[in-house]
């Protein structure tokens, strides 16, 4: 098989290693914006192009490889498939669902291959995991996969991986892609339940934890663009009998990076296979598109941004005790989940052993530890962590207006009901509100 490889960026070695490791396959072209990427092939005389379409047109290839940035993918992979030029395309296929389904439509019509590379779920040490799982998967009760590294040392000085415009996010659809479809090798097609997005710099996410199910199965996947140095690429299996099983990915490969040339040796051998197959392939690629989106989707509409503090702690001065508890106060919990408050108002701390969830709930059993004045402007919201001193007293369960427009009473979830003297509070000490840790 002729091959034309499309893009010279920081992916590209580890294909052209695996053509040459490769006796049925041979590089016959590659095209590049960049010449001086381009001046080492010509000189051994390999043609050379700086537009995708002319190389698709000089009939030098048999099939192409893409690994362009991620937002040059359809353009690439849509002018390949219309030639009849089956496509190897380095994960993530493209960046939208929608472009996915165009591709597999066009690769029906014209009936040539489509295939996205995920390599990881070539490795070897992935591959020993799957033969030890159990045959019978209701034996499995969870499953969890991590994708740590740092962004910096591996995008090969390609600025692109950091721009959310032209990767399509960040760790969640770079490194996201290959976990997801590494766990899904090992237990099947996944369903979303939950994602939440974190560390967000200039846009793209340099974290993000997903929550799947993979037939009854929990999986979750945690993604992190942020590790010091070094990797972690791992799979957990854990088992009913209490048993762990796992994969690491790196384990036997102490290079950087060097466990991907055999991995990119597996991607090409399947490429030939599925090219021979022709009409009865089906790339599993435009599945995890959509997954991704759809987990972007998730995980942009809320509110939390994992490992991204929101607000600073605020204090307030204690300006009046109070020492009595009650059990049939009957104050109801307010319908909203956050308050503003300005620097220098004044308001009621109460703790409470109820836990009230929906607006209107009786919260009846309380003590009351007194009246605040607030030193800084801030915004109180459920969950807020509350300390006296070093003490940690509880969370914010929300808020009462019985009193309003005069003061609210803000509700503090303890393990039992305190007032002033059980905790030994005196005025002007000062009670900390602090965000939730992530």
């Amino acid at each position: 098989m002729r091959l034309g490889v499309l893009g010279l960026g920081a992916i590209s070695p580890y294909f052209l290693r695996a053509i040459e490791a490769d006796p049925e396959l041979e590089l016959t072209g590659v095209c590049d914006l960049d010449p001086r990427k381009l001046a080492p092939f010509a000189e051994r005389g390999t043609a050379c192009f700086t537009d995708f379409t002319e190389l698709l047109d000089a009939g030098k290839a048999d099939a192409v490889v893409v690994t362009l940035p991620n937002d040059v993918h359809t353009p690439a992979v849509l002018a390949a498939l219309a030639r009849g030029v089956p496509v190897c395309c380095e994960k993530p296929l493209t960046v939208a669902a929608a472009e996915a389904e165009v591709m597999e439509a066009t690769a029906r019509t014209t009936g040539t291959t489509l295939f996205t590379a995920f390599h990881r779920r070539y490795n070897t040490n992935l591959r020993a995991l799957t033969g030890h799982l159990p045959r019978d998967r209701r034996d499995i009760v969870r499953v969890t996969a991590r994708y740590h590294e740092n962004i910096a040392e591996h995008t090969g000085g390609e600025q692109w991986y950091l721009d959310p415009e032209r990767c399509g996010g960040g760790c969640l659809i770079d490194n996201g892609p290959n976990a997801l479809d590494a766990v899904r090798h090992l237990v099947g097609p996944l369903t979303l339940r939950d994602a939440t997005l974190g560390d967000v710099r200039g846009g793209a996410e340099f974290y993000a934890t997903l929550s799947l199910d993979a037939d009854g199965i929990p999986v979750d996947v945690e993604l992190d663009w942020a590790l010091e140095t070094g990797e972690v690429k791992d799979v957990v299996v854990e088992l009913r009998d209490g048993r762990t099983l796992a994969a690491d990915l790196l384990a036997g490969y102490d290079g950087f990076k060097s466990s991907l040339d055999h991995e990119y040796v597996g991607i090409l051998a399947e490429f030939r296979q599925a090219v021979a197959a022709g009409p009865d392939w089906r790339d599993p690629g435009p599945g995890l598109v959509r997954l991704v989106e759809e987990a972007y989707r998730v995980g942009r509409a809320k509110e939390p941004r994992l490992r991204m503090a929101a607000k600073e702690p605020v204090s307030a001065r204690v300006v009046k005790l109070l020492f009595h508890t009650r059990d049939d106060r009957g104050m109801r919990l307010s319908p909203w989940a956050s308050r503003c408050v300005a620097a220098g108002e004044v308001h009621e701390l109460v703790t409470t052993v109820d836990r009230p969830r929906d607006p209107g709930d009786e919260v009846n059993r309380v003590g009351f530890l007194g009246f605040a004045e607030f030193s800084a402007a801030t915004v109180l919201q459920r969950g807020d962590e509350v300390y006296a001193g070093d003490r940690r007293l509880g969370t914010v369960s929300g808020f009462d207006e019985c009193h309003a427009p005069n003061h609210y009473n803000i509700l503090i979830a303890t393990d039992r009901v305190l007032g002033a003297a059980d905790i030994d509070l005196r005025v002007g000490d000062h009670i900390r509100f602090a965000e939730a840790p992530q």
